[in-house]
């Protein structure tokens, strides 16, 4: 929020850099004064916003976008679609709020303050430091604005500044900062049993009917995946040359005339001609290769091995051609090549009796999960009826059992994330499992030790309690803009926004 402190109550100062760096622009901050009630934009409390002043403060932003980024180019519609438009809007919007209220609070900045200010601005500056009144007249004029309007516009800015300030300068958040900082690197004790799935005994065996069931439900993981049937035709300089008397020193007629070719073939493709017909008569080269799917595999699972043919043309006949399909002529160094699919081969599923084994894996692997499961679920129910964690496992098995323990000092890599991630925000004393890919813990947090903030972590310490002192402010300011849209009141003009804008 203390970068949209700045963003809605930019100051004067910057406005006057913008027309020293040669932006184009019309200060803001006169409201209301420009157009009639049938062209107001937006309305603010009292205050009325024209569409000719916010567009003049879009362009404004569009100049100043495009200074940041060194593009001329960048444009009124890009500026539109990446939502500058509403930016600017928000903007305009927060500076009145804070304005009204200003005002409200009856805060009140005097003239021979505002008239410091001006003399110590060193754009208004001749050489030898001093204030110039011919310098700040013509600046004034440059921008088509008058004393008067300039110095209202300071107002109301050091009067914003004052406001923004009262209610987050003096904000102390150097305890809950301490707290947060120790939080992030504290330590806890823990009792944990867990139990490795794949390590579950399971004695009993599958019936048919339960693989069966399991091989509908699953019946997608076990299809044969699309083959093709794929041909080539490499057009080389020798097809060239039998197409047309071409000498080799002619490269470019060469290569233009295999192109010729390519497409000449093409055409008659699609025109219905027999593919084998055509690379006769073409007098070129077609290669056949085995039914291959989309990773270069043979149905023998085998990788197919052609130097001319690489995974960049096997992608182009799976997801750019169907069936019978050819593509354009393609580049291949020092020839052309024509890709052709002359059958597609769409997936199906494996029969049952050929995936059983897999099937079996899978039954077994589901029983090991429920297994470990129904333990996990048992001693949770347990622990949470008061029993210790001591006598609460004292039934599972010692594959389980050898993972008791309390652990202190910092964790190791004994656990993975989603426990650990789970460990560090459940409370003290209050059980809990957690299910990962292959293991089931249940837990309990016994103590949590905060670590004191030694001497070596001082410099990172007031970084971290300065971004503390930032993101609560931002809450607080953010909070308080949402206080002063509901005192106040703001309505917008959508049919003149979008007649504008859109």
């Amino acid at each position: 929020m203390l970068e949209k402190i700045k963003n809605y109550s930019e100051t004067w100062i910057s406005k006057i850099l913008l027309f020293a760096i040669g932006a184009s622009f019309v200060f803001w901050g006169i409201s209301g004064n420009m157009m009639t009630n049938s062209n107001t934009a937006l309305k603010v409390g009292n205050k009325q916003i024209s569409a000719i002043e916010l567009e003049s403060e879009l362009k404004r932003q569009i100049a100043q976008m495009q200074m940041a980024m060194g593009n001329i180019n960048f444009n009124y519609q890009q500026a539109i679609s990446m939502g500058l438009l509403e930016q600017v809007i928000n903007n305009m919007t927060y500076r009145l709020l804070l304005d009204a209220e200003a005002k409200n609070q009856g805060i009140y900045v005097s003239n021979n303050k505002i008239y410091e200010i001006i003399k110590n601005t060193k754009e208004f500056q001749d050489k030898d430091g001093n204030f110039s009144a011919e310098q700040f007249a013509y600046i004034l004029n440059a921008n088509n604005t008058t004393e008067t309007e300039f110095v209202s516009e300071i107002a109301n800015n050091i009067a914003r500044e004052l406001l923004v300030n009262s209610i987050v300068s003096d904000i102390n958040t150097d305890n809950i900062a301490k707290l947060l900082y120790q939080q992030k690197n504290e330590e806890r004790i823990i009792d944990v049993v867990q139990f490795d799935i794949d390590k579950e005994k399971i004695t009993s065996t599958p019936k048919d009917e339960e693989l069966k069931e399991l091989y509908q439900l699953n019946i997608n993981n076990f299809a044969q995946p699309e083959y093709r049937k794929i041909s080539y035709i490499i057009i080389d300089s020798d097809s060239a040359k039998k197409y047309k008397e071409i000498n080799d020193e002619d490269t470019d007629k060469l290569y233009k005339t295999m192109i010729e070719i390519g497409e000449n073939i093409i055409d008659e493709i699609n025109g219905g001609s027999n593919i084998d017909e055509i690379v006769k008569s073409f007098n070129v080269k077609k290669t056949s290769l085995p039914d291959i799917n989309t990773d270069g595999k043979t149905r023998q699972g085998t990788t197919l091995k052609d130097k001319n043919f690489t995974q960049k043309y096997i992608d182009i006949a799976f997801f750019a051609l169907d069936e019978k399909g050819i593509s354009d002529v393609l580049d291949n160094k020092d020839n052309i090549m024509l890709i052709y699919v002359e059958k597609v081969f769409a997936p199906s599923p494996k029969q049952f009796e050929s995936v059983k084994p897999e099937l079996t894996k899978m039954w077994k692997h589901n029983m090991q999960i429920s297994s470990a499961n129904e333990k996990a679920t048992k001693i949770l129910e347990n622990l949470n009826k008061g029993e210790k964690f001591s006598t609460a496992v004292i039934n599972v098995d010692s594959s389980a059992n050898t993972a008791l323990f309390a652990k202190t000092k910092r964790f190791n890599n004994l656990y993975d994330t989603n426990f650990l991630t789970k460990v560090f925000v459940e409370d003290v004393n209050k059980p809990f499992m957690v299910k990962s890919n292959d293991t089931y813990y249940v837990a309990q947090v016994k103590d949590v030790i905060l670590p004191e903030i030694k001497t070596s972590d001082k410099e990172d310490f007031e970084k971290f309690k300065q971004s503390v002192k930032q993101t609560t402010s931002e809450n607080i300011l953010d909070e308080y803009i949402q206080y002063l849209y509901k005192k106040h009141g703001v309505k917008r003009n959508e049919k003149v926004i979008e007649r504008f804008y859109k």
